[in-house]
């Protein structure tokens, strides 16, 4: 090796470095979110034992991965095993500052086992939409074309008085480039420890979902502007896993109102883009008085004309015809119809998807705060 190539790999060390660096936090991070999808408050043994051993091979990847430890901890406590490693497990999970930990995340327990059914009353609102068409350059997604209007109308027609009815300082709006990972992280947490029972909380994205696996049909990623797609272990790194989101809505948010709203699957998206799974939909609902709606069903797209989605659109133009005075249901068949229609013009099928929890009370997004769950349109 010549003297200019000893030079030139002495350069690039710190690089390769780093490179690998991340790499490694991305396949923690992967290996983390595979433990989380197996973690529930109905978890199987056999299941909580499998979650260990990812999280074991997460911290093989990664021995500072504090939000790791933290897990390994509840899932070795779930199974009354390893008290000793319990107790390093959570040291070290506060030694390297986890997130979880902070935020007391526990997967074992459910924010709303079930609906107080004399909630009558309204109190605050909370809305998060989110919506992504312009990536970060050289290293992120495929622009999108509505995404980011689509978000934008919905937001202005939450905060709009006389159909929304939401309180416009509560109604967080993260577009391109304010879309980061840690942005929404930190927009969901807001919600989620703000929100009271008797709230309703409102979340929105549009964005391109991806799976972990092309042979495995869930959306296990969301893409954020930040997000880095230059490789398997990037977007690993990068991407809003799926179980922070679902998460947040089961096991942290305490609203016994709360309706979360994907269209993740866009028709101008790569080919492994990916709609929300039924597995996917099946956790959001966990618990209860949590409604799921999806822009199309698992293989299908979500198209678009004339600056909206067809989804999105629907959803605001029924919503502003009944000045928001609508139940979600009846919103929703509504809008089901609507996309059917116009998607069949062109040749295509598009179903929008709806699913709600076991014990789920009517939910009406334009009632008054301090009012009844309805409103006279």
């Amino acid at each position: 090796m010549t003297r200019r190539q000893l030079i030139a790999l002495a350069a690039a060390a710190p690089l390769l470095r780093a490179q690998k660096s991340s790499e490694s936090v991305g396949a923690a991070l992967d290996l983390m979110y595979q433990a989380l999808e197996l973690l529930s408050p109905h978890a199987a043994p056999a299941d909580v034992t499998r979650a260990v051993r990812f999280l074991r091979g997460a911290l093989d990847q990664y021995p500072a991965f504090g939000d790791a430890h933290y897990y390994r901890s509840l899932c070795l406590k779930r199974l009354n095993q390893e008290p000793a490693l319990q107790k390093s497990d959570l040291d070290a999970a506060q030694r390297y500052q986890s997130e979880a930990l902070r935020n007391q995340h526990d997967p074992f327990f459910l924010a709303v086992p079930k609906v107080d059914p004399n909630l009558a009353i309204v109190g605050q609102k909370w809305a998060l939409v989110v919506g992504i068409s312009q990536f970060q350059p050289d290293t992120g997604a495929e622009p999108l074309t509505f995404a980011a209007n689509d978000a934008k109308s919905l937001a202005d027609l939450l905060r709009d008085p006389n159909v929304g009815r939401f309180p416009p300082n509560q109604v967080f709006e993260l577009t391109n480039q304010m879309a980061t990972s840690a942005g929404i992280k930190a927009r969901l947490n807001t919600i989620a420890t703000r929100a009271k029972p008797e709230d309703i909380v409102l979340v929105y994205i549009s964005t391109h979902g991806s799976s972990r696996d092309d042979d495995i049909r869930q959306v296990s990623y969301i893409y954020t502007y930040d997000t880095d797609i230059t490789s398997r272990d990037q977007i690993f790194g990068t991407a809003l896993g799926m179980p922070e989101i679902s998460g947040m809505v089961s096991n942290r948010c305490l609203a016994e109102r709360t309706v979360v709203i994907f269209d993740t699957c866009h028709s101008g998206a790569g080919a492994s883009a990916r709609a929300l799974s039924r597995a996917e939909i099946d956790r959001l609902r966990e618990g209860a008085g949590r409604y799921v709606l999806s822009s199309c069903e698992p293989d299908q797209r979500s198209y678009e004309a004339a600056g909206h989605g067809f989804f999105t659109a629907s959803l605001i133009n029924r919503l502003k015809v009944r000045k928001g005075c609508v139940p979600l249901r009846d919103l929703f068949s509504q809008v089901k119809d609507d996309v059917a229609a116009q998607v069949k013009k062109l040749n295509k099928e598009q179903r929008p998807v709806m699913a709600n929890s076991d014990n789920a009370a009517e939910i009406v997004l334009g009632a008054p705060v301090g009012g009844a769950n309805g409103c006279t349109a």
